[in-house]
């Protein structure tokens, strides 16, 4: 996200390298091609830099993640895979008012944990009137036994009810700040000592994301509190020990054989329990939204591959509706060895922005975003590289002048979902939403 504020006279600094893991049992091989999309469905303008595809090979019984995690601030996420080989639960679980959670966190089955009066009920208790805030709330874990010496890693899968850059305005003026998550640990004699300031929290949608407490527990320690403000929903959280080096890896760079920018439309979205877990179907599209889009110069429709291959600030720009095709050379990978499986991380790197109102520029697609600057909103004396000229005025050319789709509502092939999209539509609006 870029120009995102945080704080009277401060933005945040933006983490441009994002990877997503996608499971080999989700794709396959098809014409000696493996093919991706990357499709904007919400009311952002997106800047897409480069785009790389790793295969990571490791041993049957093993499992392998990213290290990402959504830092508020530098240092961000260092670029290396996690090898994970019998990773466990903890050995309990609890909220702040001392419940067992651990029925919630035991399996990936989008139960999730959350501060709720009623168990029955998935939401935040005393809930802010501020989108993506809560009241001050913790998770309680034991760990179990620690080996001596060993790396001590959470592998925690959820997903972060985000808050925007109007509701950090209006909480502000409210006295009320964002509380990033923070871990204090139990010491032997019972007390409790802060280990961390901030692991960050799940980037986006449903994920899995690493803190790594190595050599930050106290001697002997096993329980540690996880404290926030923020609304992040806990589906699983596992314990892994597993030494560095322990899990062979092999990891392969799929070369880029060809990208393409169309419009696809608004996929179906499918709200959860709680409603900001979201999963799109990406066979079922409308060809209009309730969306307006940044005004400004977007790319061109069409071949985009030459603005992909390198990270040199000249940007594959779309917006809501629109859809990157891209196809990977499934040519380059080595066979897969025997007693191996394979999973795959997608390697992005740019920006977002979104329409929010105290979002810097909200409501256009420039300026441009590009690495060298010393924040965003760059102040007047800064510019744009003026060596990418001749790619704005060859790619940049499909100029948008904002609210310009014929229909404000999704509009579906079948019948009755358009009825009971239509009807969810004036719903969501009438509340303001």
């Amino acid at each position: 996200m870029v120009g995102h504020w945080v704080a009277p006279n401060t933005r945040n600094i933006s983490d441009v390298d994002e990877l997503v893991k996608v499971e080999g049992r989700q794709v396959k091989v098809k014409d000696g091609r493996l093919s991706f999309r990357f499709a904007e469905p919400m009311e952002e303008v997106i800047y897409l830099d480069q785009v790389k595809l790793y295969a990571i090979d490791h041993p049957e019984g093993s499992d392998v993640y990213p290290n990402e995690y959504f830092a508020a601030m530098p240092p961000h996420p260092v670029d290396r895979p996690i090898a994970s080989r019998g990773a466990r639960l903890p050995v309990g679980a609890w909220d702040g008012e001392g419940r067992d959670v651990m029925p919630a966190l035991r399996d990936r089955d989008r139960r999730f944990v959350a501060i709720t009066a009623q168990p029955w009920r998935q939401g935040f208790r005393h809930a802010s009137s501020f989108k993506g805030f809560a009241p001050v709330h913790s998770l309680e874990l034991d760990l179990g036994d620690l080996p001596a010496g060993a790396p001590v890693r959470l592998l925690m899968h959820g997903f972060t009810d985000y808050f925007t850059a109007t509701s950090v305005f209006a909480a502000h003026q409210a006295n009320v700040t964002a509380v990033l998550p923070w871990v204090e640990a139990q010491r032997a004699d019972g007390t409790w000592a802060r280990i961390s300031d901030d692991i960050g929290f799940p980037a986006g949608l449903l994920r899995t994301m690493t803190a790594d407490l190595t050599g930050k527990l106290p001697a002997g320690a096993r329980r540690i509190r996880i404290w926030t403000n923020l609304k992040i929903y806990w589906d699983q959280v596992l314990v892994d020990t597993t030494p560095e080096g322990a899990v062979p890896l092999r990891r392969t760079e799929i070369p880029l054989a060809d990208a393409s920018l169309a419009f696809r439309g608004f996929p179906r979205e499918l709200t959860g329990t709680p409603a900001a877990d979201l999963q799109y179907v990406h066979g079922e599209v409308s060809k209009y939204g309730p969306y307006a889009r940044h005004r400004g110069f977007y790319t061109k429709y069409g071949a985009v591959s030459p603005l992909l291959m390198h990270a040199e600030d000249q940007f594959v720009v779309f917006g809501a509706g629109d859809e990157v095709a891209l196809e990977f050379d499934a040519r380059a990978l080595p066979p897969l060895r025997a007693g191996w499986t394979r999973d795959y991380f997608v390697y992005f790197n740019g920006y977002v922005k979104d329409m929010d109102f105290y979002a810097a520029h909200a409501q256009t697609v420039g300026p441009l975003p590009f690495k060298g600057m010393p924040g965003y909103p760059y102040p007047d004396n800064v510019a744009y590289p003026d060596r990418n000229r001749e790619y704005q005025l060859e790619w940049n050319t499909r100029e948008v002048a904002g609210e310009s789709w014929p229909s404000y509502q999704f509009s579906y092939p079948d019948s009755l979902h358009n009825l009971h999209n239509h009807e969810g539509a004036k719903t969501r609006r009438r509340e303001g939403n």
